[in-house]
């Protein structure tokens, strides 16, 4: 159903539907009644004995009733235990679901990155068996759109986009979206494949071994030859007030912070929790990508940053946040709570993983984030749609561990075409957190009251977004695509 969560993470093995912690937590709350009224019918019961019962007025009624507080007394007894091992029992269900849905995913990404060093190692081999057919289709595909008239050449292209929606479904399929994930993770092991070093070595050094190279080496590489030709290559940002300050009342739900992240101009807003003899608080909300061309233009928030920002370098959006942070007040000491979508989500992760902020909590929606190494200590809460390809791009989550809410977006309705990842646009992940805040299961509950003793004994809350800018002779204002 796509109302199902999957919540796992935040410590503990356990991983299942919002539903069976619901179940299982009802079972434990029925337990302890069952528990308590049998301990009065017990007291009930040593209070009013057989003499009491011989006083009475209707003798054989009052000798009935305590029958019934006998039998009711032995099935409450019986009964008790039965709704403890049901709530064991779920619980138990839990757990061995977490460990099997981990080693399975250890076992995929240990195949998937075996695969990946041999593809490298016999790549060029098949590729320049390939390369006379591959050239030949191309270059026919190439002189083919050449020749059509103007006029239908142009129709072509302006139809590319709602033929590349329509496909997707596709995109959208949970299946897709973990292939998507097993390859990027084994990136690295196909780039070890390219430089025909031993598999058995590419495999220990790597993510399923000892860690040396990862998803991030991958990246920089990527990026390294990407600059060397002028695009993905970083720039100096500056980040301006969007507007004025204006009051707000404090965020207090899941929902709540989804819907402040900012979607127009502005990628930043900052709210700023006032609390009298205490220090400013802040919540800073990090929007999604804004450009996907490789080439930098004025979009700080483009796939240059994208890219820099997988491989661990300093990006330009997450120059430009920490900018805006600065001009909002916010110093080294100052109590953050950092909400992120998409790319946001991950710069905001990043931030968190820094140490250069007193940060209090972390929550992030869609984003590629997996790879980061959030301090444990930090209260992480992170929605994925299993059916949404960007937060696949980041990887597997093997260097932190939050609470993590999965739901599948598209599962009991058709795929919208609106979009080309329909299943990552932010107005599904705000129908997600109102349903993370309808779910009692423990992690997500105490996480959330964790993000609310952020707010308390606020007086006054200041909101201002930020616009970041990258500071290119060459930009084009123009060039940008909502995300």
């Amino acid at each position: 159903m796509a109302g199902d969560l999957v919540i796992g993470g935040g410590g503990s093995i356990a991983v299942a539907t919002s539903e069976l912690f619901e179940d299982a937590r009802r079972l434990g709350e029925l337990r302890a009644l069952l528990s308590e009224c049998h301990r009065q019918l017990v007291v009930i019961d040593r209070v009013v004995g057989v003499a009491q019962l011989n006083d009475l007025a209707s003798p054989a009624s009052a000798l009935a009733a305590e029958r019934a507080i006998d039998d009711a007394s032995a099935a409450l007894s019986r009964a008790a235990p039965v709704a403890e091992g049901l709530h064991l029992a779920l619980i138990a269900s839990a757990d061995a679901y977490g460990i099997g849905e981990s080693l399975a995913e250890q076992l995929a990404q240990d195949l998937a990155g075996r695969f990946g060093a041999m593809l490298g190692l016999f790549l060029p081999a098949i590729a320049l068996e390939l390369l006379p057919e591959i050239l030949g289709i191309g270059a026919g595909v190439a002189l083919g759109i050449a020749l059509l008239p103007p006029e239908k050449r142009e129709a072509l292209f302006q139809t590319l986009p709602q033929w590349l929606r329509s496909k997707s479904v596709m995109l959208t399929d949970p299946r897709v979206v973990q292939l998507v994930r097993l390859m990027v993770m084994s990136a690295d092991d196909f780039g070890g494949g390219l430089f025909k070093l031993p598999p058995d070595l590419v495999h220990a050094i790597g993510d399923e071994g000892l860690g040396l190279v990862g998803l991030a080496t991958s990246s920089t590489v990527v990026v390294g030859i990407a600059g060397s030709r002028g695009v993905l290559a970083e720039t100096a940002v500056s980040v301006t007030r969007a507007g004025a300050t204006v009051p707000v009342t404090r965020a207090e739900t899941y929902s709540d912070r989804a819907a402040r992240v900012p979607q127009g101009a502005a990628q930043v807003r900052i709210d700023r929790y006032s609390q009298p003899g205490e220090p400013d608080r802040f919540e800073v909300y990090v929007g999604g990508t804004r450009d996907f061309s490789l080439e930098p233009g004025s979009e700080p928030w483009d796939m240059t940053s994208n890219m820099n920002a997988v491989a661990g370098r300093e990006a330009g959006s997450y120059r430009a946040v920490a900018a805006a942070m600065a001009d909002a007040g916010v110093t080294p000491s100052s109590p953050v709570l950092f909400t992120g979508y998409s790319q946001g989500g991950l710069i905001a992760a990043e931030l968190a993983a820094s140490g250069d902020y007193d940060t209090r909590g972390l929550y992030t929606l869609g984003a590629p984030a997996a790879q980061v190494e959030v301090p444990s200590s930090i209260p992480w809460v992170a929605l994925e749609h299993t059916d949404d390809i960007v937060p696949a791009v980041g990887g597997s989550w093997a260097s932190a561990d939050p609470v993590l809410v999965r739901r599948q977006l598209f599962d009991d309705r058709p795929v919208s075409t609106e979009a080309l990842f329909p299943a990552h646009q932010l107005a599904g992940y705000r129908e997600t957190a109102a349903l993370v805040d309808a779910s009692h299961e423990t992690r997500v509950v105490s996480a959330l009251a964790g993000f609310d003793r952020f707010g308390e004994g606020t007086t006054r809350v200041d909101s201002t977004l930020y616009r970041g800018v990258r500071e290119v002779a060459s930009a084009d204002p123009d060039r940008r695509s909502g995300g």
